[in-house]
């Protein structure tokens, strides 16, 4: 079967598998909110794949019992008993085709290619993207961003762009340092960012901080790539730009609360949370009381 005439699942449908499971998603990323990185959360029966490909680099984490898995790639069949927790990567524009036996509880990540190769060209100096596939394995930290992209996902504003991309940009590093043909390599940014920079950003982030911020808007006013903003926002602050810009909403929500002169619901808003559970949920976790407790003291 030639790859011109098998089906090509690409980020840009409405779910990335409807011609090859047998059932759609449970769950799955605001498309309108999430940039570079997409997620889908299966349930399936025992199923036998027709043979696909697919048009972005696919990470699949079990997170159910184990079940035994069938891959064929280039007309062999590798078999796999796929443990709780365990990770399997799918060929990037390769014809493959699985079958289990078992239901399959599977969390299915799928990064842009423009992602990996933008991240290839910032630690190896090349676009040329080679990820290998193994299937099976265990890797606790692609686990704990696959979880953490879950839980954002089934957040009730959809997400975090800023919290999403940061998690996008961590995965496809960890991917090119321990699962490409590039090996590992040292990373070459090790420093903080200059005061001047950093004010930039940071007067950037609370005049607008009723908006969605995006990881590439704050790192393009540092002048760095997205990856080396991160972890040098971090190495500056203490914590990184996501927890920052909650951080500042939050301290945004305090001034206003004690103003007096809008509902909480619009205080919400004019902070940038989605809505106001989103705001109380952030509130407390920072300050231990509720905005309504608050107005209290």
């Amino acid at each position: 079967m030639s790859n011109s005439k098998l089906p090509v699942v690409g980020a840009s449908q409405a779910q990335h598998f409807p011609q090859v499971f047998p059932q759609l998603p449970i769950l799955g990323s605001d498309r309108t909110i999430w940039t570079g990185i997409s997620l889908e959360y299966h349930r399936q029966p025992p199923f036998e794949t027709a043979e696909y490909t697919i048009a972005s680099y696919q990470i699949g984490i079990n997170l159910g019992q184990s079940f035994q898995m069938e891959r064929k790639i280039d007309a062999k069949w590798e078999t796999k008993q796929v443990l709780p927790g365990a990770i399997g990567l799918c060929p990037f524009n390769l014809s493959h085709q699985l079958r289990w036996h078992g239901e399959m509880n599977l969390l299915s990540l799928n990064l842009e290619h423009e992602l990996l190769v933008r991240s290839a060209l910032e630690l190896f100096n090349t676009d040329r993207v080679e990820l290998l596939w193994p299937m099976a394995f265990q890797d606790a930290l692609i686990q704990q961003i696959g979880l953490a992209l879950k839980i954002e996902a089934q957040s009730d504003g959809g997400g975090s762009r800023l919290y999403t991309e940061t998690m996008a940009n961590a995965l496809a590093v960890h991917l090119l340092r321990h699962y490409s043909t590039q090996g590992h390599r040292k990373l070459g940014w090790q420093g903080g960012m200059c005061q001047h920079k950093l004010r930039l950003v940071q007067d950037y982030i609370n005049d607008y901080l009723e908006r969605e911020l995006s990881l590439d808007e704050l790192a393009g006013i540092a002048q760095l790539s997205p990856y080396h903003f991160s972890r040098a926002f971090k190495q500056s602050v203490g914590i990184s730009p996501h927890q920052y810009v909650i951080q500042q909403r939050v301290e945004r929500a305090k001034q206003l609360l004690l103003q007096g002169k809008m509902s909480l619901s619009e205080i919400a808003i004019a902070c940038g949370f989605s809505h106001q559970s989103h705001l109380n949920r952030h509130f407390k976790r920072l300050t231990g009381v509720t905005p309504k407790t608050l107005l209290k003291f």
